[in-house]
């Protein structure tokens, strides 16, 4: 083999940091995005929901399932849950993988969404959100889509991916603090029912009427559980508005 040959001979990462191999067998033909879809699961309302910071605490994790409704930092950066599937070792990951399939199911990380950041930060989070729930799923673990859009634009590739009829989970804490805050999150809402019919909504936080009652009124059973602050302000809502 000469120089030549050697220059344009394929090189192959030690490292799959594209999860191409974990990806491989996923549906993208899900529309324009071409957001991995997630297939849908059945599962029993848990008593409880538990956040990833918290999850070492839990006693009865069967029993619960498990979110990312907390500030990115908790579970996101070089250690975070993303990273540890795309750069972790095998065993790194299967010691993940064994403490995830201890939950009732696993909600899809809820990078954060603001309407003010750019358009690729936004698709960015959404889709990374998907990548880690889709691979979740490959290893048996019940993976629940997260639903977060801002602005109308974000609708198509927020809806991509679920399946119809099936289970959703959204998070409202700082989603009710300001009138645009609500109305973004209530045209979210009713474009979810319009396009998907979910018939399990899980919610993280405050749900009130004026927001969810398209939901019922569809058909959509409402699981509701307090946010941590909520109970922190002894069950009161007040903390699901900051």
């Amino acid at each position: 083999m000469n120089l030549k040959d050697e220059a344009v001979r394929p090189r192959k990462s030690d490292k799959d940091v594209f999860l191409a191999e974990k990806l491989k067998n996923a549906n993208f033909n899900t529309g324009f995005y071409q957001v991995p879809e997630i297939d849908d699961v059945d599962i029993d309302k848990p008593n409880g929901l538990v956040l990833w910071s918290n999850r070492n605490k839990c006693k009865d994790k069967k029993n619960h399932g498990l979110i990312f409704y907390e500030y990115d930092c908790k579970f996101d950066g070089k250690d975070g849950i993303y990273n540890i599937l795309k750069y972790g070792t095998d065993e790194e990951v299967q010691q993940l993988i064994d403490e995830l399939k201890e939950f009732a199911f696993v909600v899809c990380p809820d990078y954060s969404v603001y309407g003010n950041f750019p358009n690729y930060k936004q698709i960015d989070a959404l889709s990374r959100s998907r990548e880690v729930g889709y691979i979740l799923s490959t290893y048996g673990i019940k993976a629940i889509v997260n639903f977060r859009a801002t602005y109308e634009w974000t609708y198509e590739l927020a809806l991509t991916g679920i399946c119809y009829n099936g289970i959703v989970s959204i998070g409202t804490l700082g989603c009710l603090r300001d009138n645009e805050s609500r109305t973004l999150l209530k045209d979210s809402v009713q474009a979810l029912v319009e396009y998907i019919k979910p018939r399990i909504i899980i919610v993280y936080g405050y749900a009130p009427d004026d927001i969810f009652q398209v939901a019922r009124d569809s058909g959509a059973d409402i699981w509701q559980f307090d946010s941590e602050i909520s109970k922190a302000f002894g069950g009161h809502h007040y903390g699901d508005e900051i």
